[in-house]
This record gives C-alpha cells, structure tokens and sequence, in this order.
C-alpha cells in the first residue's frame, strides 16, 4: 500500500513537471492545436459542398458539421506523437539517461499525453459549449449514457493511439525509418479511421476491415457514439469496445516483447 502511495506522489510530480513544461511552451501548443483543425473543417467543407444541401447516405448539412467537429475533438484528445521523440531518443542515444531515472520511460510520455490532452479538453469543450449555446446546428442530441460511453471510447482510443505509436517508435531499435513507416500507417488511418469520411461513404468491405484492424476504434467508433449514430445498448456498440479491448490487449503484449527485445540490441553510450 505504501509502495502504491508513493507511485501515485512520483506521478503527480512528474504530471506537474509536465504541466509547467507545457505552459512554458503555451502558444506553441495553441499553434499546433489550431494547426490541426485544417484538415477536419477542409473535410468538412468538402463534403458539404458536395452534398449541396442533400441528405448522402443519411448525412445531411447538420449531420456533416456534427461529424467533422466530433472528428476534431476526438482526433485531438487521441493523437499522439511519442513515436517521433522515441525514435530520436534512440537514435541519438538520449534514451539512456531516461533508463536511469526512478520511472520507466514510458511513464514520462503517458504523464506528457495526459497533461497535453488535459489542456486541449479544456481548450476545445468549453468553446464547443459556448458556441453551441449561439448556434443549435452545433448541438449534440444525445442522452447522458451517450456521452459516459463516448468517453470510455475516447479513452480507449487514446491508450490505444498511444501504445500504436509507442510500438512504431520502438522500432528505431532495429532501423532508422521508424517514422517512415509510422508515416505510411497514418496514410492508412487517414481514410480507414474516419477521419476524411464517414466509413459508411466506403465500400461495405473497406468498412469491414477498418472495423476490425484498430483504425475505426480509434476516430470514427468514438465520433459516431459522441453523435448519435448509435443506440447505447446496441451490439455494434459492445463489438466495438471488445475490439478496443481486444487490440489493447494485443498491443500491450506486442510492447513488451519490443521493449525486451530492443534495450538488448541498444547500444548507445551517454546522452
């Protein structure tokens, strides 16, 4: 009990260092957050002007706007980018100054997801609301229950996010194109995740496939509980948390293995 206390006291530290770090750097993170709502509104634009004010698929003017901007919140509190500081840390031998300290380097990057995912919640919700408020095209119409499984989803996806690039950036152990290859699978996500479309837009078998390979669990599932598209106890709903569960699963042992794997082939001095 006591060990677990003192975890619990070493993570708050470590999330408060992560706070004023992000605070320092404050308008770079505006910068990136703002940066990042190009592609969701320019989506959305798109399939606005090509519905022209027709319902495509069950979609219609409201429908898009609702979906594009529950792809911008989503994408924001899920998107990760620990991949891109593992590889660099591995290949200019950094890493071996995070291997001495009392956490496992993992934990310096789960503290600095949720610091910078904490601020982007409340940068993006109360906005959301306040504009919501003024303009009802803006407004969710869902139950309280739809919200509580949005979360959990939400959450899921973003552990899920974050252990898929943490296991791309591992792969800097055995090659220098980690976020190369990181680079083709986000090609990938892009469309198979929700991001540019509703999958409902794909062919019936692309959908599949997205559905089962974690691209859909981690945008479009969470999006379209957030909108409405679902009924709370419908089995589409269940399916899909136990593929969130299930690739978590998965994804988690494949880290290990990684981890173990890698640290003996690593064979960096200093940093």
């Amino acid at each position: 009990m006591k060990a677990m206390r003192q975890f619990w006291h070493k993570y708050l530290v470590l999330l408060r260092i992560e706070w004023a770090v992000m605070l320092a750097y404050r308008s770079e993170s505006f910068i990136w957050m703002a940066g990042a709502f190009i592609q969701p509104l320019v989506s959305m634009a798109v399939w606005l002007s090509i519905s022209d004010g027709n319902e495509v698929d069950g979609f219609d003017a409201h429908a898009y706007v609702i979906y594009f901007l529950g792809v911008l919140l989503v994408d924001r509190l899920t998107s990760t980018w620990d991949v891109w500081d593992l590889d660099a840390s591995i290949q200019d031998g950094s890493l071996s100054a995070k291997l001495v300290r009392p956490f496992h380097p993992i934990h310096w990057s789960i503290s600095q997801n949720l610091v910078y995912k904490a601020f982007f919640a409340l940068s993006l919700i109360p906005v959301w609301a306040v504009l919501a408020y003024f303009f009802p095209l803006l407004r969710l119409d869902i139950s309280p229950m739809m919200y509580v499984l949005a979360l959990l989803a939400i959450v899921l996806s973003s552990a899920l996010r974050f252990i898929i690039g943490f296991n791309f950036g591992l792969l800097a152990f055995w090659t220098n194109r980690a976020t190369a290859i990181y680079g083709l699978y986000e090609g990938i996500h892009l469309f198979l995740a929700g991001r540019l479309a509703p999958l409902s837009m794909f062919p019936a078998w692309v959908e599949k496939v997205a559905m089962w390979l974690p691209f859909y669990s981690t945008v479009g599932f969470p999006v379209e509980l957030l909108t409405g598209r679902f009924e709370p106890a419908s089995q589409v709903v269940l399916q899909n948390f136990a593929i969130q569960l299930a690739w978590l699963l998965l994804l988690c042992v494949i880290y290990r293995f990684e981890w173990k794997q890698g640290l003996q082939k690593y064979g960096a001095v200093g940093g």
